[in-house]
Parts: C-alpha cells; structure tokens; sequence
C-alpha cells in the first residue's frame, strides 16, 4: 500500500511538471501598435472631417524602386499584407494621390505599378481610404474590414477603375486570390517603406509606435534589359 502511494504521488508530480511545462511553451500572442476599431460602426465624422497631409500621384512622383520579392515578416507569427496598385494609363495620370489608413493610422498612399506589404499580428482591421483637397479631407471615406491570421499572407488591391465596387463601400480595395495577385504584383515596384505594427521586437519588448522598413537603394543597373538600347545609324559604318 506504501508503495502504491508513492507511486500515485510521483504519477501526479509528474503530469504537473509536464503541464507546467506546456504552458511556458505556449507562445505569447502578439499585440499591435494600432488602435482597436469597433468594425461593427460605419466610420465616423472624425474619420470623414479632419485636415491631413497629401501625397502627389503618378505623374508627378515617377520615382522607381525594385520590383515586387516576397518577404519573411520580423515576427514569424505576425501576417503579411501586401498592399498593390498596377499599372494602368489611369494611374499613371494622377496627379493626388488618396490617402490611406488603417485603423485610423496613415500609411503610404499608393502609386501606379506600386506595392508595399503591412506586418500585422492576428486580428481584425479596417483599411480606409479618403482623397484630400489641400490637406482637407471631407469625403466620407471608402473602407474594408479584414481579418488575418497568425503566419499567413494576404494581398489586397487598389483599383479605382473598378466599375462594380464604386457603390459599395469597399471602394476600391479588394481581397485578391493568391493566384491572380502574384500575377499582377509581380510587375509592380516597391516605392515607398514598408510597416511593421507588431508592438514585439525581436527581443520581446513592446513598441507604442510602427517600424518603418524601409526599401533598398533603388539600382537601374541591377534590372536585366531583354531590349538592346536604342542607337542612331552611323553612314559611314558602311
């Protein structure tokens, strides 16, 4: 009887020490350095009215950046949301770019043939979009609600030659399937920085504000050109 005892006993010691152990393995959960967003409003006169800065579009800013490379996010839990604008005649002739937001907070508007990507921990989360007159906003803003998980990738699209969703008020994003965007996220280039919003840095402690990745140096000469220059004839080669 002795011996079944102090048998049970170290049974039990046992399965405590394994389920303690299960608990310090478990991952912390990542939080964000955005503001929470009550996704069940519409968003509000704050959102709509309020004075901001601007961006100019495409046909002033022509600045070029490296096409379009898949990333690992800083935290391997958090989601990559990669954020694209094609290319097109109507992007290209824009001379304000629209502003937008997520979750209250401005991130950088997108250009023709342009993408970034956001690091976001798991959650939901409104993206906006207003354009600004001279750093006024008063358009009521076009917005998508999104759900990531934790270690997954996600591509949403700017279009605003979308006839189908300008009446909604999704706007101009939508949520692309994996197979079509990597078919047009492959031409676009990377012109602006990119944002990390998990508040946990490598070493576990908490950020209040975003970190800001930005690009490489763009370099002309690391692009391979399929087309031979173009060279005026010379007679007298002849």
């Amino acid at each position: 009887m002795r011996y079944l005892i102090l048998s049970l006993c170290c049974a039990g010691v046992l399965a405590g020490c394994q389920s303690h152990k299960a608990v310090e393995e478990k991952p912390t959960a990542l939080t964000a350095t955005l503001p929470p967003v009550d996704t069940e409003k519409e968003p509000g006169l704050f959102d709509q009215y309020h004075v901001g800065g601007f961006s100019v579009g495409g046909w002033v800013n022509q600045k070029l950046g490296q096409y379009f490379a898949p990333v690992k996010p800083q935290n391997e839990q958090a989601a990559v949301v990669y954020l694209y604008r094609p290319d097109t005649r109507w992007n290209r002739q824009e001379i304000a770019a629209a502003n937008l937001f997520i979750n209250g907070h401005r991130i950088p508007s997108l250009l023709h043939n342009h993408y970034y990507w956001l690091e976001l921990p798991a959650g939901t989360y409104r993206l906006s979009v207003s354009r600004p007159l001279a750093g006024l906003h008063f358009q009521k803003p076009k917005y998508l609600d999104f759900t990531v998980d934790a270690a997954q990738t996600y591509f949403i699209k700017y279009d605003e030659e979308n006839k189908i969703s300008r009446s909604e008020h999704t706007g101009p994003f939508m949520i692309m399937p994996d197979k079509v965007a990597h078919q047009e996220i492959a031409f676009t280039r990377l012109k602006s920085s990119s944002y990390n919003f998990v508040a946990q840095d490598a070493s576990g402690k908490v950020r209040s504000k975003p970190q800001e990745l930005k690009p490489a140096k763009y370099d002309a000469k690391s692009e391979v050109h399929l087309v031979k220059p173009f060279k005026l004839w010379n007679p007298l080669t002849w």
